[in-house]
Formats: C-alpha cells, sequence, structure tokens
C-alpha cells in the first residue's frame, strides 16, 4: 500500500514571482513513477515544428517543492513537454491533450516523466516498427498510429493503424519521410474525444521519426496514465496531491470534454447550429452514436480518408437519437457512426448525410438548421 502523505504541497506565490501581463499562470507537479522529478522542467511551444527544432521556447522555474513547476504563457495554443534527469538517466513527457488551449485563467497541469527511449535506424526493410510499453510490460489491446507532420495535432486514424497484439509490437511499412507515432489505450473501447482518467498515452521523445529508402527503424514507445497517479506512482512511494487535489482538479484539463476537443478552437461572430436525429434503415433512432462535422468547403466530393481529420465540431446523440452541432459558418460533410479517429469496422453502425450530390450541407453565421436526419447501417464485411 501507498504511504499518504498529509501535508499539502503548496507553492510560493506573490513576490516570488513576477507574471507577465496578460498572461495566465500555470502551475503543476512533474513526477516520476517513484515521486516528484527534483529540477524537472516544463518546455512550452507555439507549434510541433518549434518544438521539434526546440526554438521559441518558454521555460519553467521552479517551485516550492520539489518537481512543481511555475510557467507563465500568453492566451493560445502549446505543445507543452517536461524533461528531468535522474542519476544518470534522462526523464521526458510529451502531453497526451497537446496543443493544450491556455486562456487567461489558472490552470494545474502535471506531468508524468519516463524514461527517455533511442531510435535504432538500419539497413532493412523500410518502416518503423517497436515495442509499447506500460511499466515495462508490453501493452495489449490498444492501438498505435504512425502521422505525417502535416497530420498535425496527431489525432484520428493518421497514415496507418494497427491494433496491438498481445506482445505490445507494431510495424508500419511507410513511404520516406518524418513521422510521428503515439499509442493509446482506452478503457472503454467505444470512447471518444480526449482521453480519460487511466486511458494510456503512449510517446517517444525521438519523434518525429525520419524514415529513410530502405531503412528500418526501431523504438519503444512508453506509456503513462491520464490523471491516474494511483496507478502512475510504484507502491510504496508518498503520495504528493496534498490536501489541495480537489482545487487543483477544478482547475486541471482532467474535465476536458468531448465538445472542447472536437471544435476547432474558438468561433468568431455568429455560430451556426446544425440539429437532427439519427436514425437507422428501420427508422429507429440510433442513440450513443457520434455525428462529426468535417469541413467541405476545400472538398469536392467526400473521401474516406477525411475521416482521419479533426472535425470542426462532434457530438453524441442523445436517447431517442438526437444531435446538436455549433460550428463555424461553412460547408460540411456530416457523419454518423459509433467513433471516431479511425476506419469504420465491420459491424459498426456508420452513416454519411444524403441530403445533397455530394453530401455536404452549408450554414451561414447565426444560422439554424433543424431536422438533418442521417441514416446509419451496419458495415458489411
Amino acid at each position: 500500500m501507498k504511504a499518504f502523505l498529509h501535508q499539502s504541497f503548496c507553492f510560493l506565490v506573490g513576490l516570488m514571482f513576477v507574471t507577465t501581463a496578460g498572461a495566465a499562470t500555470i502551475e503543476g507537479i512533474v513526477l516520476t513513477d517513484s515521486g516528484p522529478a527534483e529540477g524537472a522542467k516544463v518546455v512550452a511551444y507555439r507549434t510541433f515544428a518549434d518544438l521539434t527544432a526546440k526554438a521559441n521556447a518558454v521555460v519553467s522555474v521552479e517551485g516550492g517543492k520539489p518537481g512543481q513547476y511555475r510557467i507563465d504563457l500568453d492566451p493560445g495554443k502549446y505543445y507543452l513537454t517536461a524533461s528531468s534527469q535522474r542519476q544518470g538517466q534522462s526523464f521526458f513527457a510529451y502531453h497526451g491533450l497537446n496543443p493544450i488551449t491556455i486562456a487567461d485563467a489558472y490552470q494545474w497541469i502535471p506531468f508524468f516523466v519516463l524514461p527517455e527511449t533511442k531510435l535504432n535506424c538500419e539497413v532493412g526493410y523500410q518502416g518503423i516498427g517497436g515495442r509499447v510499453l506500460y511499466k515495462e510490460t508490453p501493452l495489449r489491446h490498444g492501438s498505435v498510429t504512425a502521422y505525417r507532420l502535416d497530420d498535425e495535432p496527431f489525432r484520428g486514424m493518421g497514415v496507418l493503424t494497427n491494433s496491438l497484439p498481445a506482445e505490445g509490437t507494431f510495424w508500419f511499412d511507410l513511404t520516406p519521410g518524418r513521422y510521428v507515432v503515439i499509442a493509446r489505450q482506452r478503457q472503454e473501447p467505444d470512447a471518444i474525444g480526449p482521453l480519460k482518467k487511466g486511458d494510456l498515452f503512449c510517446y517517444t521523445p525521438t519523434n518525429p521519426i525520419e524514415v529513410n529508402p530502405a531503412h528500418a527503424c526501431q523504438v519503444d514507445l512508453r506509456c503513462y496514465p491520464r490523471d491516474d497517479l494511483d496507478h502512475f506512482l510504484s507502491q510504496d512511494v508518498l503520495d504528493p496531491r496534498g490536501k489541495r487535489l480537489a482545487a487543483r482538479k477544478d482547475s486541471s484539463l482532467e474535465k476536458a470534454s468531448i465538445q472542447e476537443t472536437g471544435r476547432g478552437g474558438a468561433i468568431d461572430g455568429p455560430i451556426a447550429i446544425i440539429a437532427g436525429r439519427v436514425i437507422n434503415l428501420d427508422g429507429q433512432p440510433m442513440p450513443g452514436l457520434v455525428v462529426s462535422a468535417y469541413p467541405a468547403d476545400a472538398l469536392p466530393l467526400f473521401q474516406m480518408y477525411v475521416l482521419r481529420f479533426k472535425a470542426d465540431s462532434i457530438a453524441k446523440t442523445d436517447d431517442k437519437g438526437f444531435y446538436r452541432l455549433e460550428m463555424r459558418p461553412g460547408s460540411y460533410y456530416l457523419v454518423a457512426r459509433e467513433k471516431v479517429g479511425d476506419a469504420p469496422n465491420e459491424g459498426e453502425h456508420y452513416g454519411l448525410y444524403e441530403g445533397s450530390a455530394n453530401h455536404s450541407l452549408s450554414v451561414q453565421g447565426g444560422e439554424t438548421k433543424t431536422g438533418v436526419q442521417i441514416v446509419v447501417e451496419s458495415i458489411m464485411p
């Protein structure tokens, strides 16, 4: 059993720090599985390209206790990483919700850092392979995805997505280029949107990985459980949360919702609304399905690869099959299905809006379109 530390991990505030005018204060703690990571730092980048180049970085300052940090950021979206050193071993974390939206309010963001992995590339079959590990044990029943750099922010099905076998290994045959490889395991297989508490996110700091002709690259992806300190810490490690846990949760990313992730940022001007119902071929309502609105202005006809893009808005149907979407004005492809971020599976209920020749629906700012029906059917082999 873990021994619980009852003292509060309080941060030094007031005159000890100077906050940039207009900036938001972000605080948190960086943890290894053995407890707080002393001397850890958190770094914020505006783009993944900056992260790759280690350019235009905003670096945290240390807090009042081991592993604590503070960083002041102007409102916007950031890629956040954390790193530390212990006994000659380097540790690293890439936050699973990157890019994270920083508003003008205080936020508490913890990081679970993991031992850094090395990349080994040599002459061989062209592609990327390796293992996915949680606490040095092969991960099974998760999925691993290879993304191109222009797939940023690296959600959905990417270029290729594979299910993990019992031994936790993977291999992708890939054309030459640079790729980001990420693995995930959800406790609820049909869950959508941001990872929830206890879901595993797996990353390697060797991303992006360059695939050269006739070269094979091997790498390990290590995982952490989102917002689940009890499972992350090793046995008999002091619990560092202290008495401020509830207040920190209120300021954390734990409550990130499907709408926050599904909508493409803040909407300037009047929003557009599309509402309707999802039914099956027998006219029965379909509760619990996901309705996604994919931008269609630049695409004359719906193509299946659209499903790996980030939807502009996402909603679930209620127990009567009704849904409601909010989005920017424009044209959209509406898709109803049981999940997101993957190609439709055999047996999955799936349907596309059929109200126009190219399957798109247009809405103006301030306009509300109701009664938009989508019919789904089970995917055949």
